[in-house]
């Protein structure tokens, strides 16, 4: 039986010799230098520390796509002078350096081709001489005289690829097993069709089977992957989720949508406690609101017109246990002539969203925290006139975005400038102007003065219009699912916005980070999406760094990614996690260090050293009314030795009542 081989690409040589020492039995890896982040050095490097594993050195000069072999009338392909000199420097460096085998393409210039061979014949290298097509299979005939010349230029291994788009292509291609020694001969279709052909080609008795690390990294289409080849118990599947719709964007959506004069129709709606409040709100200020569950839709008609004030109920703002929203009536009472009262519910109670106060008050904004201890009730009441208006930005930008809503609608008062000390969450304060934008609202370009503020300019007087939008799927509720398949199987989220400007898709720049097998997909039926695949080996889950100023809602999903990767990973920017449903720094850190996590906080910094291996030994947890906190305990009994106890569950149906692990 032949061995399986790891063609690698993309990726740097620390990667690369994690494979090369990887404790499997009976394995290789290619080195595709074309794709490799490489140079002479490297290859050196790698061949001296890669211990008894075969090694496999190719160049691929031409894309196999570019060249119909069977279009008689297609010209050659021209050859890149400068690319050819490094394909020699980089396969002759690693003759010398030790690799077993060099690969050459069938067209490798001759001149080139003879030099690299007298080279290998000298070092003990043996030779492969490819053959592929990537747009069909030719005859049995025709292929047996492709192997023969791959022989005659010196080939130890003939390499034979073509693509099958049918089974009858497949046969042809192995049929050259019934003429050639099955030791000396690669041959096999890619391609969908083709995928089995490697299977078969490996029965027959060829010499090895490509397999690809990483379903990212493939370099052919229809390679298998390392993940195909795991037992069973190490690639438990937990299936395809439809997360949630994103709250944030929801909650934007319908606020504009009662702001204006006319109904508007949001799609992909679905339900948490934070959007009921958000209707809630859009009813406080006359807006009539009506949801289909089944069909995810809602329409709300708003009743507000240019120059008009809100006419509030009673002055009142009530908004559940919702921060941004609380945060938002601050702002939308500046669009009353009267004082105006903003309520809350459960853990809001006692969390302290009020702005710094004193700047606001030097500039007409009196926001007073009746209980005196900085959260809700408020009592808000505004004299502002427009002109500048200064914040510091350090703490939330829920304000800010809750002002960039209503002031624009004020005809009463000047064109208004906001300067942002201090900016942070940046990604929600652009996912406020492009939903304004959308029901009509123009600002001006934001930009940055030379205090480092940001700027955002916008003028006054004007009007909210109706839109229909549907609003994206959450990835703060991806990013959870996501982590959970890198740990412990493989998991998919469908209909997930992969280019938005959700700061919560940072996700895949620290999964990338940490060596996950991630890909993304577009689908018909299913629209765009992201699978994730787990490994058995260690260095595909490295420590990592990252800064979550931007986007504190990843604490869980983070924290336990960084459980199960090898070495110590630090994340940034925990500041932003002192002021939520629960002090998430402390908290988190808590429950995680009680269940046996090795957690540390170093300033504004929390470090986690983890290991691949590494199992919580499970008890009892709380959440501490956290949702978020909650949804994490719930998702770490897959990485727990015995079963986690959680106080309370039902704060979760805050952002996710259908938590699909409950």
């Amino acid at each position: 039986m032949g061995k399986l081989c790891y063609s690698l690409s993309q990726m740097d040589v620390d990667y690369c010799l994690s494979w090369a020492l990887a404790p499997f039995e009976d394995h290789m890896v290619e080195l595709r230098l074309d794709e490799l982040i490489f140079d002479a050095d490297d290859i050196k490097f790698f061949m001296e520390n890669k211990g008894k594993c075969e090694v496999i050195a190719t160049y691929r000069l031409y894309d196999p796509r570019e060249f119909d072999p069977l279009d008689l009338a297609q010209a050659e392909p021209e050859t890149d002078e400068d690319e050819l000199a490094m394909a020699v420097q980089l396969l002759s460096r690693a003759i010398m350096a030790g690799a077993d085998y060099i690969d050459l393409d069938l067209d490798f210039p001759a001149k080139e081709r003879q030099w690299l061979v007298h080279l290998a014949l000298n070092y003990g290298c043996k030779i492969i001489v490819s053959y592929h097509n990537a747009y069909g299979t030719e005859s049995t005939e025709a292929l047996r005289a492709i192997a023969s010349r791959c022989f005659a230029l010196g080939a130890d291994i003939a390499k034979v690829v073509t693509t099958a788009h049918h089974s009858g292509e497949c046969d042809r291609v192995l049929a050259l097993y019934d003429f050639f020694p099955p030791e000396q001969l690669l041959a096999f279709a890619m391609g969908r069709e083709g995928s089995q052909s490697r299977f078969d080609s490996y029965d027959k008795g060829a010499p090895f089977m490509y397999i690809a690390p990483r379903r990212c990294a493939t370099t052919a289409p229809g390679q298998p992957l390392f993940f195909d080849f795991l037992p069973d118990d190490q690639t438990r599947c937990l299936g395809d989720i439809e997360p949630p719709c994103s709250k944030s964007m929801a909650i934007r959506a319908i606020i504009a949508a009662a702001l204006c004069d006319g109904t508007s129709t949001l799609t992909n709606i679905t339900m948490c406690d934070d959007i009921k409040a958000a209707v809630e709100v859009a009813r406080q200020i006359g807006a009539g609101v009506k949801y289909n569950k089944k069909e995810r839709r809602m329409t709300v008609t708003g009743h507000h017109r240019p120059g008009h004030s809100l006419k509030i109920k009673d002055f009142d703002f009530f908004v559940g246990e919702s921060a941004l929203l609380a945060r938002m009536c601050m702002a939308l009472s500046m669009l009353t002539w009267s004082m105006t009262f903003i309520y809350g519910s459960g853990t809001l109670k006692g969390r302290r969203i009020e702005p710094v106060r004193k700047p606001l008050l030097r500039q007409g904004i009196n926001i007073h925290s009746m209980d005196g201890n900085g959260a809700v009730p408020f009592a808000v009441s505004s004299d502002f006139r427009g002109g500048v208006l200064d914040i510091d930005g350090s703490e939330s930008s829920q304000f800010i975005s809750g002002l960039l809503m209503a002031l624009p609608l004020c005809s009463w008062i000047d064109d208004v400038v906001i300067r942002v000390k201090n900016p942070v969450s940046q990604p929600y304060i652009a996912m406020t102007m492009d939903m304004c934008r959308r029901f009509g609202i123009e600002y001006d370009d934001p930009s940055v003065d030379g205090q480092g503020r940001m700027v955002y300019s916008f003028k006054t007087g004007q009007q909210m219009r109706p839109s229909d939008v549907r609003i994206e799927n959450d990835w703060s509720a991806a990013a959870l699912w996501l982590v959970l398949g890198v740990i412990s199987g493989e998991s998919g989220v469908d209909n997930l916005p992969v280019n938005c400007n959700q700061a919560d898709s940072y996700i895949m720049d620290v999964l990338e980070m940490a060596g996950a097998d991630v890909e993304k997909y577009s689908d018909p039926e299913f629209g765009d999406g992201v699978v994730v695949y787990h490994s058995a080996f260690h260095s595909l889950t490295a420590a990592f760094e990252c800064d979550i100023t931007d986007c504190p809602d990843l604490i869980g999903p983070l924290m336990l990614l960084a459980m199960r990767s090898e070495g110590i990973s630090r994340i940034y920017g925990i500041h932003r996690l002192c002021n939520k449903e629960s002090n998430r720094a402390a908290t988190f850190c808590e429950e995680f260090v009680k269940l046996g996590a090795d957690i540390r906080i170093e300033g504004d910094c929390m470090v986690i050293k983890g290991g691949f291996e590494f199992m919580l030994k499970g008890g009892v947890a709380s959440s501490h009314g956290d949702h978020r906190l909650a949804m994490a305990l719930i998702a770490a009994n897959y990485i727990s030795e015995s079963d986690i106890f959680i106080d309370d569950t039902d704060c979760i149906s805050k952002s996710w009542p259908d938590f699909p692990l409950i």
